[in-house]
């Protein structure tokens, strides 16, 4: 599995992301969880979910609660480190990997 901090780096496009060819995965230097980004429900809707069930814990970007899409990379990026730091008690950093399996929370 490859590790990046960019989400560019692992060669992914937004589209593919919101068509469910990929997941992003999220981990953190100093915690043994790993954390799901979802970006659409069951139903096709678009949300951003970010969830983890080992460290049971569910929240919500600021654009998945208003069912917004986002238009770059980077901002998917930024508001994903963003609720992760202000939601886990982490001092550590943040990578991303991808995956081919879509895990619903």
């Amino acid at each position: 599995m490859k590790y990046a901090k960019n989400l560019k780096d692992l060669g992914i496009t937004l589209e593919e992301l919101y068509n469910n060819e990929y997941q992003i995965n999220i981990h953190l230097s100093d915690k043994p969880f790993r954390f799901y980004v979802i970006l659409k429900d069951l139903r096709g809707k678009i949300d951003c979910k970010i969830s983890s069930y080992t460290a049971n814990m569910w929240m919500r970007t600021n654009a998945g609660v208003k069912y917004e899409k986002y238009s770059r990379l980077q901002d998917l990026q930024t508001a994903i480190k963003k609720i992760v730091y202000k939601n886990v008690d982490t001092k550590g950093s943040v990578s991303f990997s991808i995956s081919h399996f879509i895990q619903y929370m």
